[in-house]
């Protein structure tokens, strides 16, 4: 059984970010057409090459180089001008949505207050006992950043980041949670 990785199984699935066409001059949608197979079929005849390739001298048992592995290629159109593109698996950017209900506890990063967090992040909220992922980050007035987190049972909630603890210096010390609701109320 062949392994596949995340990417070629995004690609297989047609999940694929709109990008430039060179046929079009626009960012469109592109789908996927199928995968390029190299040709079995020897080069010699090939008119295309300005200069043919010889074959290494191997003795009496044929031990010749081993062609390079072919590196994953795919056939992808584009949506608007029905152009055709070859491109290789490095230079297609893949749509990496990812949905609540598929991630798991081990997968994800513990939520903190503290923390700072990236759109498209997976997050273990220890006081909701679930899962999500981060959908949107926005900065408030008060200069507080927010984020808006997706769970699979909660929907969507706004969750502080970045929140920064002053020292003490002998006054009496503030929870967490009054700090978070101070820079809130602003």
């Amino acid at each position: 059984m062949k392994v596949e990785s995340k990417k070629r199984q995004f690609i297989l699935e047609g999940k694929i970010k709109a990008c430039f066409c060179e046929g079009c001059g626009q960012i469109t949608e592109k789908v996927f057409v199928g995968e390029w197979m190299p040709s079995d079929k020897p080069k010699d005849d090939d008119l295309l090459t300005a200069v043919a390739v010889k074959k290494p001298k191997g003795g009496k048992n044929g031990t010749g180089e081993l062609p390079p592995a072919a590196e994953n290629q795919y056939w992808i159109r584009c949506s608007d001008c029905n152009q055709v593109y070859l491109l290789k698996d490095w230079q297609i950017q893949i749509d990496r949505e990812v949905s609540p209900g598929e991630l798991k506890v081990e997968e994800c990063q513990v939520y903190s207050p503290h923390g700072i967090y990236a759109k498209g992040d997976a997050l273990y909220h220890q006081a909701l006992g679930e899962v999500g992922v981060v959908r949107e980050k926005q900065a408030t007035g008060s200069g507080a950043f927010v984020i808006i987190v997706e769970f699979c049972k909660s929907g969507k909630k706004q969750l502080l980041e970045n929140v920064q603890m002053n020292p003490a210096n002998g006054k009496n010390s503030e929870s967490v949670t009054d700090l978070i609701k101070l820079k809130l109320r602003r």
